[in-house]
């Protein structure tokens, strides 16, 4: 037997031992590739932590499979004239899983922390159109009862906003912003989020997390939603930590995976050229674009003639066939399917006019110009794409950019390189999600550049009455960020690829990148 086979049937057999737990054969298996950092909702900000979290706890309000706002913890809601105060009514009867009610004071008590400056929450500044939220958050706020968010009753729930905010409701289906447990956080501290601590409201419990090695969770039988909703879903779910990725697709290939989530260009051309077999391949729309950034307040980059003449050397058209799994070259910050795609094209401008840029700015044919850093988001055609825009710079503007990955534990805001490839998945529907991002405060902005006249352009679209003037000012920020400033370069748009094998009868992942187990039904 080959020694290969050999160290494949020892690895499997040995996982098999190991990891799966033994009195759950007819669980939904799948693999991610990490530990979630936090499953601490008010803090948590990857998919690693979304696979559990959306599963395990729920909203005020959901999104639907139209990507319409509809009714979650809250079953009704009431909106004043002047679209500044909404009324939330909860739900009669729900119940955390320890059996304690839910209250709307829980829904205050997380906003409120979400917005402490202490907690340094990535996504605090998602609730800024609340009255009170941004001076509390920057330490400012002296009278509590000034934060726009009260629980007027056991099971009523009152936000004013500063102004009319049209995705308000969208903003409530955000994870952040689901109700906690503070008698949890201040009896358990840190680890309150922990099997056997954590208390949720979700279709499934938290039963077991191994760091390292697995997470595990069951049914939860006194979900609000129980019943015909949940009588296909599976029983127990179990989510294998695997940071090789030809570990779990062999893992996937000898049936221990009932699917394959981030499946690669190849594992799509394989799929397709064998039909009729176990597996199959589906994809998925995704709501999100993957973009080059500037670091914009160190060396040459700073100048925005400079960044204007990178961002001519890329060719975006080339990219899809560069990267062969169906992505689609980005023509707009906003990815398709959200409103307000296409509004701005990339202006069309010439090599020539590129080299002139960096000449002028003292570079003539790139001579002087510094070695550059580009750092790589890890995605699949990450290397290629990477090999790709470093000969781009090179034969274009003569300039080297060497291409890098994180290190470990590096993230993207503290990293030290000049450009970057990242992308950004939509968290709500809204194009004030794509562009809130460049905004002062936001917690997820890695170019480092900010602009006080930006900001004034997010303020009149989030203050406007009329949907079009709204559209219109968005419109302009866009413009704004990509023409008149470069700050960042869209360069595609993907889907999300899942291989399934055989066992499973229905599947879907969200344009938000949301896996519902509830809505998973295997053979």
């Amino acid at each position: 037997m080959p020694q290969s086979l050999v160290a494949f049937l020892l690895f499997t057999l040995t996982f098999a031992n190991s990891a799966w737990s033994q009195d759950a054969a007819s669980a939904l298996r799948f693999r991610i590739s990490a530990d979630p950092l936090t499953l601490d909702w008010n803090l948590a900000s990857s998919s690693h932590e979304t696979y559990v979290l959306m599963n395990i706890m729920e909203g005020l309000v959901e999104e639907g499979p139209d990507l319409r706002p509809r009714p979650a913890l809250a079953e009704r809601w009431d909106v004043s004239a002047d679209g500044k105060t909404y009324v939330f009514h909860l739900r009669p009867g729900v119940k955390w899983s320890d059996g304690k009610p839910l209250k709307a004071s829980d829904f205050e008590d997380s906003w409120r922390r979400l917005l402490d400056p202490k907690l340094k929450a990535p996504y605090a500044s998602s609730l800024f159109a609340i009255e009170g939220a941004e001076e509390l958050h920057a330490g400012k706020l002296k009278n509590r009862a000034a934060l726009g968010v009260k629980a007027l009753g056991p099971l009523k729930l009152e936000v004013r906003l500063k102004y009319r905010v049209p995705h308000f409701l969208h903003l409530t289906t955000f994870w952040v912003t689901f109700p906690i447990r503070a008698d949890l956080i201040k009896m358990f501290g840190p680890g309150w989020a922990m099997p056997g601590k954590i208390a949720t409201l979700g279709p499934y419990l938290l039963t077991g997390w191994k760091k390292g090695a697995l997470l595990q969770m069951k049914r939860n039988p006194s979900y609000f939603g129980s019943g015909a909703e949940l009588t296909s879903a599976p029983e127990q779910v179990e989510i294998l930590i695997e940071p090789n990725d030809a570990r779990a697709r062999q893992l996937f290939d000898s049936a221990q995976l009932d699917f394959f989530l981030n499946a690669t260009t190849q594992d799509l051309l394989k799929a397709r050229a064998a039909p009729g077999g176990r597996t199959r391949v589906e994809q998925y729309p995704y709501l999100a674009t993957y973009y080059l950034g500037f670091r914009t307040n160190k060396g040459p980059l700073r100048e925005r003639s400079v960044r204007e003449a990178f961002a001519t050397a890329v060719d975006r058209d080339s990219i899809p066939s560069i990267l062969q799994g169906g992505q689609v070259a980005a023509n707009s910050w906003f990815p398709p399917g959200l409103e307000g795609h296409g509004a701005n094209t990339f202006p069309a401008r010439t090599l020539h006019e590129a080299r002139a840029a960096l000449a002028k700015a003292g570079f003539p044919e790139g001579q002087r110009f510094p070695r550059l850093v580009l750092t790589m988001e890890r995605f699949d055609g990450a290397e290629q794409l990477g090999r790709f825009l470093s000969k781009s710079f090179l034969e274009r503007l003569g300039v080297t950019v060497d291409f890098r990955f994180p290190d470990r534990g590096e993230s993207f805001k503290t990293v030290e390189t000049d450009l970057f490839v990242a992308h950004w998945g939509a968290d709500y529907p809204d194009a004030e999600n794509f562009l809130g991002v460049f905004s002062r405060g936001n917690g997820n902005e890695y170019t480092r550049w900010k602009s006080e006249d930006y900001d004034r352009i997010l303020e009149r679209a989030r203050s406007a009455s009329d949907a079009g003037a709204r559209l219109q000012a968005y419109a302009e920020a866009e413009k704004f960020l990509l023409q008149r400033e470069t700050v960042i370069v869209p360069l595609f748009y993907s889907k999300n690829t899942v291989l399934l094998s055989d066992r499973v009868k229905r599947f879907s992942i969200s344009p938000l990148n949301y896996l519902f187990f509830k809505a998973v039904e295997v053979r």
